[in-house]
């Protein structure tokens, strides 16, 4: 009986003068499992004392640490006061071009009339002139020759393999690249040429340096390539797989006289191809002056794996390795109620769930391409009787891995 029960019942003059015994919750003396609900969320937050001994308090998560971007950057008027190191012109000065007279109201009307009627014509070698931002954005200059370095471009250079013409930075695939390129140098006077072909991003080994697919000296000033002397034979560019897009550009240089590079170089073998072209430049700078460049980029296909086994190499697979995904500890009742297959496929090998995922569409690999079937599940009703819900949700979805099942399907 309850101390409220006894008031009712019993009068005041009739009570007695000793307090009665009253009914209390009923505690066990042994601490026992609780089930599952002792991990509810409401339990974290309205705690019991008789529960406390037994529930896993929830893992907390490090706050990330917010930097506050007006204590740690600089103002407008420091970026304005600070410009910075000065770059330096390694090569010829340009020639002050004169300027274009400024047109009239009525002759800009007319362009733009021809314009708006797809009628305007531009004459493409008067804008030849190539735009350094992009060799800067490329970071060209500074990987080849060191920071705060460029030059202009006074000699034109013409590169093309097969219909690719090169550029400043197009794509051209790799397999184009097979045969040596051709190449026309403009003529400015008497004196000679040099033309070096440079892969940035193709070193393989653990020496310093760039890779030189082609190196010709010596070229007579109005003479074609091969009137000068191939110091090192032309190799198609090497992009290894998995290593991306590979920057492969095309430097001239100009000199008054025959000239002998040093350090001796030779191309024996690819490893002998590797060289700092920083510098192959400082040690003969009295004698070389860079005059043109292009570049363009290439990728990984077949061809390259084919010219390195005609060189008696193995071709390397690079494959880019991610941080192993944050993810809490694995527990037998977790915080957030989750489906349990996806819950322990979060801790399985990437790799495992992949093999699964072939293996399936190996199995529904046909003569011809798999159908995609008009119904997710044909057997929906009896499935849903007779199979566990996750197995038929295996089966239902068509979203997340599951979709490769069947979007993805292999010929045999």
């Amino acid at each position: 009986m309850s101390a409220a029960q006894y008031a009712r019942l019993v009068p005041k003059k009739y009570r007695s003068r000793t307090l009665p015994k009253i009914d209390r919750p009923w505690r066990p003396r042994i601490v026992a499992w609780a089930g599952p609900a002792a991990f509810y969320p409401n339990r974290f937050y309205e705690i019991d004392k008789w529960y406390k001994a037994r529930i896993d308090k929830p893992q907390k998560v490090q706050k990330m640490h917010i930097i506050d971007p007006a204590e740690h950057s600089r103002s407008l008027d420091e970026l304005l006061a600070n410009k910075g190191v000065e770059e330096i012109n390694i090569g010829f000065k340009v020639m002050k071009v004169s300027e274009a007279r400024e047109k009239s109201v009525d002759e800009k009307k007319n362009l733009e009339r021809i314009s708006r009627h797809m009628e305007l014509l531009i004459n493409v070698d008067e804008t030849k002139n190539p735009n350094l931002g992009v060799y800067k954005h490329f970071k060209i200059f500074e990987h080849l020759f060191g920071e705060a370095t460029f030059f202009h471009t006074v000699q034109q250079l013409d590169v093309s393999f097969g219909e690719d013409v090169v550029f400043s930075g197009n794509v051209i695939e790799a397999a184009n690249t097979s045969a040596p390129p051709s190449v026309v140098i403009e003529s400015l006077g008497n004196a000679f040429n040099t033309l070096m072909m440079v892969n940035l991003d193709g070193n393989p080994y653990e020496k310093k340096g760039e890779m030189i697919h082609w190196l010709v000296t010596n070229i007579p000033d109005g003479q074609p390539v091969h009137k000068g002397a191939e110091v090192m034979k032309y190799l198609q560019p090497l992009p290894f797989y998995g290593t991306g897009y590979h920057r492969v550009a095309l430097i001239l240089f100009r000199h008054d006289e025959p000239i002998s590079l040093t350090p001796n170089l030779n191309d024996e073998k690819l490893e002998d191809r590797a060289h700092e072209i920083a510098k192959i430049y400082k040690e003969n700078e009295k004698v070389l002056t860079p005059s043109g460049i292009k570049f363009f980029q290439t990728s990984y296909d077949d061809s390259v794996k084919q010219t390195l086994h005609s060189l008696g190499l193995k071709s390397p697979l690079y494959s880019y390795e991610y941080n192993e995904a944050l993810k809490p500890d694995q527990r037998e009742f977790p915080e957030r109620p989750q489906p349990f297959n996806l819950y322990l496929d979060m801790y399985r090998d990437p790799k495992e769930i992949e093999e699964e995922v072939v293996e399936k569409r190996l199995e529904t690999a046909q003569l011809e391409q798999v159908q995609v079937s008009k119904w997710r599940d044909p057997n929906y009703v009896e499935n849903k009787k007779t199979l566990p819900a996750w197995q038929h949700e295996k089966i239902y979805s068509r979203e997340g891995r599951h979709k490769a099942y069947i979007r993805n399907p292999i010929d045999s």
